[in-house]
């Protein structure tokens, strides 16, 4: 976790961006309960002026962005009355992208390529998969051009950054990022398959413009080392970062949640764990004018 503090003596207003980083089910329902206290506490994560969404964080990003009331999906994410189960998670595909991304022998373009090979493989997502999340994000259309969700072309293993100009339907942006390789079916766009955009990097932090300060919300924090988003920050100005992360007793349901072949069932547990972290980074906010 990384802190300065911004001096806002010259009373200038402060330019304000939140990246949003992957972390699975559990991941989204942590930061949505993360989120929803904060707006209770008064600071509105979805007023940023930038927001960017990977995976889990596309979905968080999403749904800040329009409004949506995030103590909703305090039980279920899914639409009231819905009887559609989870999508069943493909265990041995999984394990085999992750044994992929983590080859230190492979360069990272080939193994993104190399997943994109087996994802192609895989049947598409139909309607059925995209329709909950226009529920979920609040509707079909973009409300603004501030949030930039991002998704990987699984042929050519490239990062590519969807916004409001992008002509791409906001659920079907959604339901592409989080679409990690056997746990969720990849998304077609026109001709090409499009996958989860944390094949590409958990935060993909070097996309946040320029700014006074910027949140890091990393979910993953603990599986991946901090160089990484330190090397994409670099990238960036911005005069002020926090990074937050999840914290010993948050990590442990995420843990626990990896072995349990009903994905949804540690959602309202990693969803009061935000609530409960939400104390540690109001402070860190306020300390830091935001």
């Amino acid at each position: 976790m990384e802190s300065r503090i911004v001096d806002r003596t010259s009373g200038e207003s402060v330019r304000r961006s939140v990246v949003l980083g992957g972390g699975g089910i559990p991941g989204t329902a942590w930061m949505t309960g993360l989120a929803a206290e904060l707006r209770r506490r008064g600071i509105d994560l979805g007023a940023a002026d930038s927001i960017v969404g990977t995976s889990a964080g596309a979905v968080v990003g999403a749904a800040l962005i329009a409004g949506r009331d995030l103590d909703a999906f305090a039980d279920d994410p899914r639409p009231p009355g819905s009887t559609q189960p989870p999508t069943a998670v493909k265990p041995e595909l999984v394990a085999t992208v992750f044994s992929v991304l983590s080859d230190r022998t492979l360069d990272r373009d080939t193994a993104r390529r190399t997943v994109g090979r087996l994802v192609m493989a895989e049947e598409p997502a139909q309607p059925a998969h995209i329709e909950p999340m226009e529920w979920l994000v609040g509707g079909n259309d973009w409300t603004d051009h501030r949030l930039q969700i991002v998704v990987v072309d699984a042929a050519t293993g490239q990062r590519q950054v969807w916004d409001s100009s992008s002509g791409v339907p906001l659920p079907t942006a959604v339901t592409a990022s989080r679409s990690f390789p056997g746990a969720f079916p990849p998304v077609v766009v026109g001709d090409r398959y499009y996958i989860d955009g944390g094949v590409w990097s958990p935060t993909n932090a070097d996309l946040a413009p320029n700014s006074d300060a910027a949140l890091i919300i990393e979910p993953l924090a603990h599986r991946f080392p901090p160089e990484q988003v330190r090397a994409e920050l670099a990238k960036t100005v911005t005069d002020t970062v926090i990074r937050f992360a999840p914290d010993a007793a948050t990590i442990d349901v995420f843990t626990r949640s990896a072995t349990n072949p009903d994905v949804l069932a540690a959602w309202p547990e990693a969803f009061q764990a935000g609530i409960r972290q939400a104390d540690d980074l109001a402070k860190q906010l306020i300390d830091a004018g935001w």
